[in-house]
């Protein structure tokens, strides 16, 4: 059984509440709140007045414990969405501002009001999660970290506009648009909507748009109905706290806003709220402008990028099966990639190795499109599947008997780059190859200072693909 991970915020544990994650349990805080602030406020028109006083202290004291469980998860996400909440419940309160309440029992309900906000905001305060949340606007490395991710989750939208498949959205990104210099570990897009955008593609993430937009309209409160306003505002605070982080993946935080939209719509339907020509003008209208105005954003930043990536299947989904410099004239190397010789990073080998030799990457089935053919590691007994190409063999391992016989009678003679450091013979033995009677088949080239884990001498081999590269596009121009 696994130990489950603590969070901490300084020297204090970030309450979780059984969830992996304290920015989940947060969510079901933040929707409690408005919900909460909903039933002190219809505490007042309790007739009876020891019922009301009673009421009152069971809704407040509920309301103040919902927050203070909220402030201790320090997720700024449902602290933001449980205070937009509370704005859009208090908006719409001094909106439609019931005239007809006794001057006295509205003042003692404003007064109330004023003190559970004042103590609200106080016990942010005294927590920490306040002054966290506002240096967070300029210094906090997590949201600089998740601008960052949410651009490279824009342009992954744009380049591919129908999805990763499910689940894949921080794998893609950290093998294909993660800036090379950074090794901040994702499982997501740490954005609910970027990551349904990234792995399910625009036309899903339209339609969900689409649909909940209209709902929105169909439930749209009348004056007065302030059950209506909480059930929305509960609503409102799951959809904010999505936005800073991957929360909507947990079925069970969906329980209290499915719950409210359920509610709704059943009043909406008894009420016989119908949704005009003029509603579905408005809210497609909506959603194409902003799908369309993400979409030039993403596309502006994919024109900053040196490298154009192409997408294939990969049987789950699609995937990077090509990377290209902007040279037009960038010749092409296809690469069959061993993890052990290239480690877990290898993408990023890949996606240096197009910008510094100049040359158009092939991946999976497009291999053999290539005019070369880059094989690591254990991926050498795979070379008889491929075609008679110019071959570059990558810390090899050993290949014998007919193996060994084909790679010799190829056309032209096999590059090897082989590590300084002979961890388990397969130095050795190359070394015998291209010195004894395939000495003519065989081209050796050593990579210093490196075992079999090549990537620490990947500039050298950067160097050596880019001059292979040059002596060819040379004898092709001659």
């Amino acid at each position: 059984m696994e130990t489950p991970v603590e969070y901490f915020y300084g020297d204090t544990m970030r309450w979780s509440f059984g969830f992996e994650n304290p920015n989940k349990s947060a969510v079901i805080f933040a929707c409690a709140v408005p919900m909460l602030w909903c039933l002190c406020q219809l505490s007042w028109r309790i007739e009876n007045k020891w019922l009301k006083i009673s009421a009152l202290l069971v809704t407040s004291g509920g309301l103040l414990g919902a927050w203070w469980c909220l402030i201790m998860t320090f997720s700024r996400g449902g602290l933001v969405a449980a205070a937009a909440a509370l704005f859009y419940l208090m908006g719409r309160a001094i909106f439609r501002g019931r005239k007809s309440e006794a001057p006295r029992r509205k003042r003692a309900e404003v007064c109330l009001s004023i003190i559970l906000v004042t103590v609200l905001a106080g016990g942010t305060v005294w927590n920490g999660l306040g002054a966290r949340s506002t240096r967070a606007l300029g210094k906090d490395a997590s949201v600089g970290n998740r601008m960052e991710l949410w651009n490279g989750a824009l342009q992954m939208a744009a380049e591919n506009v129908h999805g990763f498949g499910s689940g894949k959205s921080g794998e893609q990104y950290m093998k294909w648009y993660q800036p090379i210099q950074r090794h901040e570990g994702y499982r997501t897009m740490v954005n609910s909507y970027l990551t349904f955008l990234v792995e399910q593609g625009w036309l899903w993430s339209g339609a969900v748009l689409a649909g909940f937009s209209l709902f929105w309209v169909w439930t749209k409160p009348r004056i007065g109905e302030s059950v209506t306003v909480a059930l929305r505002a509960s609503i409102l605070s799951f959809l904010i706290a999505g936005i800073f982080s991957t929360t909507m993946e947990d079925w069970r935080l969906w329980i209290i806003p499915v719950a409210c939209a359920v509610v709704l719509g059943i009043s909406a339907a008894v009420h016989g709220k119908r949704i005009g020509k003029h509603h579905l003008l408005a809210t497609g209208g909506g959603v194409l402008t902003v799908c369309a105005a993400l979409f030039a954003v993403a596309i502006l930043k994919s024109t900053k990028d040196p490298l154009k990536r192409e997408f294939g299947g990969d049987g789950g989904g699609l995937t990077v099966t090509a990377l290209a410099p902007g040279s037009p004239k960038a010749r092409s190397i296809g690469c069959i990639v061993d993890e052990t010789v290239l480690g877990d990073q290898y993408a990023k080998l890949l996606r240096e190795l197009a910008l510094g030799a100049e040359v158009k990457i092939l991946l999976g089935d497009r291999v053999n499109e290539a005019d070369r053919i880059l094989f690591t590691g254990e991926s050498v007994h795979s070379q008889d599947r491929h075609p008679q190409k110019p071959l570059l063999l990558l810390a090899p391992e050993k290949v014998l008997g007919e193996d060994l016989a084909a790679l010799a009678a190829r056309s032209e003679p096999a590059e090897l780059l082989l590590p300084e450091i002979d961890e388990d013979g397969r130095v050795g033995f190359w070394d015998e190859v291209a010195e004894g009677v395939l000495a003519a088949n065989f081209r050796k080239t050593a990579l210093s200072g490196v075992g079999n884990r090549v990537d620490w001498a990947w500039a050298q081999v950067i160097e050596l693909v880019k001059s292979e590269t040059t002596v060819k596009s040379d004898k092709l121009s001659n």
